[in-house]
């Protein structure tokens, strides 16, 4: 073809975004990004069931629909969707400040391979990142290639001096009556572990075979890491809560990848 007649968008339409709960995502982005829900645009089927909100964002530059499809936003747990612009370190100070007076765990400012870096998860652990436009001016070695908020893309095979990164799967069941409870516990603690240093997967399954059981699949980079985890307060807190819901104690197999995985 011709590059002359080739057919060019006039932009972009909108932004899709899978959640696994539409008001809770929905409130959300309104508190963090001041995002505002246009009601008028919900999308229902035909029997009056919600599945979809469109959301206006200031700064956006266009509009953000969240869909509700909880396969898809479980699958992408972790995954930096989205990078929004700001304009120095300063700015990135201002949002710190914003996010810790509403309680929204985030990253410290990670040096980036141009500018600063600010990651923040959202309900379902994807991560909403601002960058800013202006460079850090720093040296390349002082970039955070091994800070699990930086998402360099997957480790070669010399890094870590040749250590797996530890993985494991862990099976959870709830005593008889406890498994909304328990499946709560789960999720809250498996947001607040996303947040610590060294973790790059935590994810909570619910079993469709056996019912009230979970499964949590987790992968951390390095043992050091690991073992930080286990003796974090939070972690305390949760194997004590865990106990009274659980019909008998977690199961966990530690993984290793087969050759080439």
């Amino acid at each position: 073809m011709n590059p002359a007649a080739r057919p060019v968008p006039s932009g972009i339409h909108h932004i899709k975004l899978p959640v696994t709960d539409l008001e809770r995502s929905a409130q959300w982005y309104g508190a963090v990004l001041g995002a505002r829900r246009l009601t008028e645009l919900d999308h229902r089927r035909p029997d009056g069931a919600l599945f979809a909100v469109i959301l206006d964002v200031p700064g956006l530059g266009t509009r953000l629909e969240l869909r509700l499809d909880p396969a898809t936003a479980v699958a992408v747990t972790g995954y930096d969707f989205l990078t929004l612009a700001v304009e120095d370190r300063a700015a990135l100070d201002e949002w710190i400040t914003h996010l810790d007076s509403l309680g929204v765990p985030h990253s410290p400012p990670v040096v980036a391979l141009v500018g600063r870096l600010l990651v923040i998860p959202d309900p379902d652990g994807q991560r909403l990142r601002l960058y800013t436009t202006a460079p850090h001016g720093l040296d390349a070695s002082r970039v955070e290639y091994d800070s699990p908020w930086l998402s360099t893309g997957p480790a070669s095979a010399g890094a870590h001096d040749g250590e797996t990164r530890p993985r494991s799967i862990t099976t959870i069941t709830a005593r008889t009556g406890a498994e909304r409870e328990l499946e709560s516990l789960l999720t809250e603690f498996a947001a607040t572990t996303r947040q610590e240093t060294g973790c790059l997967a935590f994810r909570v399954h619910r079993s469709e075979q056996v019912p009230g059981t979970f499964i949590v699949y987790e992968e951390w980079t390095s043992r050091q890491t690991l073992d930080a985890h286990h003796a974090a307060p939070h972690m305390s807190s949760f194997r004590v809560d865990a106990a009274q819901l659980t019909a008998s104690p977690p199961r966990t197999q530690s993984l290793t990848p087969c050759p080439g995985q």
